[in-house]
């Protein structure tokens, strides 16, 4: 995979490098959509190991099973993986921004994880670059603006964007919206500590995917991300090992997110 504004290959990177420290026996992958950007390629790099891949969406189970390559690997929609045991690694990758309940998502992860295993939760910072350069997209397209801008875009630029697979043929917009502090609060509310944290990328979405465009561009981009706070960038990475739940914890969306989900799903014309 050549990298992108999106951070894809870090993300990759991020996993493999957490992977081969830890080594663990079993991997799963919750809301893998099509699996092709992530759980098909690991299962590839670590023939030795077993992935599955769990997600709701039947249509993207069903592509993920017709182009597996891995013999590693198996994919299962997620209501018959019930009996699936406990796994020392679990991914769970740009899902949690999408599950009407945060908090039971988390609990359910931690139930499918080993007492010393290891989540590795990545999610959009939902204030940053990207999310608010995603809401403008939301707006533009509500309003009939955006398809003038795309034409105009068309005429203007050629189109060399480095198209990624397929990661999930399901329509599921974001309906979580998570700043830095409230996803912390939330972890450690959840029973897990944090193990590592790493931002993603810091530019990227709408209008941003015009200017970062070069090698260059895209490396820096995922570079600088790195030194900026994390309030800054566009995505995060965590790993997180399980500890005791301590506390409880009521996620609330408030105004601003309960708006901008309201507004995700008119776009996708879900209401």
């Amino acid at each position: 995979m050549i990298e992108c504004s999106y951070g894809l290959q870090k993300r990759f990177d991020f996993l493999s490098k957490i992977i081969s420290a830890t080594q663990p026996a079993r991997v799963l992958d919750v809301g893998c959509g099509t699996g092709a950007n992530l759980t098909e390629r690991l299962a590839q790099q670590y023939p030795q190991l077993q992935f599955t891949g769990i997600d709701s969406d039947v249509a993207s189970i069903t592509f993920a099973n017709r182009h597996r390559v891995a013999a590693n690997a198996k994919y299962l929609v997620e209501t018959d993986a019930a009996e699936l045991g406990l796994f020392e690694m679990v991914i769970a990758s740009e899902v949690i921004e999408h599950v009407e309940d945060p908090v039971a998502f988390l609990a359910f992860l931690r139930g499918r994880l080993t007492p010393n295993g290891y989540l590795v939760l990545t999610l959009p910072n939902g204030f940053g670059p990207f999310e608010l350069a995603s809401l403008l997209e939301t707006l533009l397209h509500l309003s009939g603006i955006y398809w003038v801008l795309r034409s105009v875009k068309r005429m203007m630029f050629q189109n060399t964007a480095t198209l990624a697979a397929v990661d999930t043929l399901a329509i599921s917009p974001h309906i979580n919206f998570f700043t830095y502090s409230a996803i912390n609060a939330m972890i450690k509310a959840s029973g897990f500590q944090i193990a590592q944290f790493v931002p993603r990328t810091f530019l990227c979405g709408f209008g941003f995917d015009i200017v970062i465009r070069s090698k260059s561009l895209i490396a820096w981009n995922a570079k600088v991300s790195d030194q900026l706070p994390a309030q800054c960038a566009s995505a995060w990475m965590f790993v997180l090992t399980p500890t005791q739940v301590t506390e409880s914890f009521t996620y609330n969306r408030g105004l601003d997110g309960r708006l901008r989900r309201y507004l995700n799903e008119k776009r996708w014309q879900l209401r």
